[in-house]
């Protein structure tokens, strides 16, 4: 059985941390974003008909890298910051809300390589694209919620 974080425990990522979770997860939601917008709205007339612009692959498997990466990071904040975070006891609604949708990204993001079913990926795509959207907003209200802590959840992480 673990002993609760005192508030002078660290359980806020070093800026060269923070700076590495902010960056990949940056990278992954641009990338997903400019997918969406090549793939939905700059198509290109062909021979044809319509056909997929040419960066559309190179956002695609952009956003692929930074989904790696995105994993890695996620195992580096479960080590540093999410379990010592979660024995504080504080912001675990936000937190956990956060994990939840990181989950359901990565389970979703796995499924769109690997359904066959034409009606089923177009249903996880949706779920997937609608709330890679949306994360900032949950990430948001994390952050927020741990500056409302007056601080003491903010020391800082060897």
């Amino acid at each position: 059985m673990h002993m609760p974080i005192t508030p002078r425990e660290s359980v806020r990522l070093t800026a060269g941390r923070r700076i590495a979770v902010y960056g990949v997860g940056a990278g992954l939601w641009l990338t997903g974003v400019l997918w969406l917008v090549y793939h939905y709205f700059l198509q290109r007339q062909g021979a044809f008909g319509p056909g997929p612009h040419p960066l559309e692959f190179w956002w695609r498997a952009s956003h692929g890298l930074f989904g790696f990466a995105a994993l890695w990071t996620l195992g580096l904040l479960w080590g540093a910051h999410v379990v010592r975070a979660w024995r504080t006891r504080l912001h675990r609604v936000s937190g956990g809300l956060l994990l939840a949708v990181l989950g359901v990204l990565a389970v979703t993001g796995y499924l769109l390589y690997y359904v066959g079913d034409d009606s089923a990926l177009s249903a996880i795509a949706i779920v997937h694209w609608g709330i890679g959207l949306a994360l900032p907003l949950a990430f948001a209200a994390h952050r927020i919620s741990r500056r409302g802590s007056g601080g003491s959840a903010r020391p800082s992480l060897p």
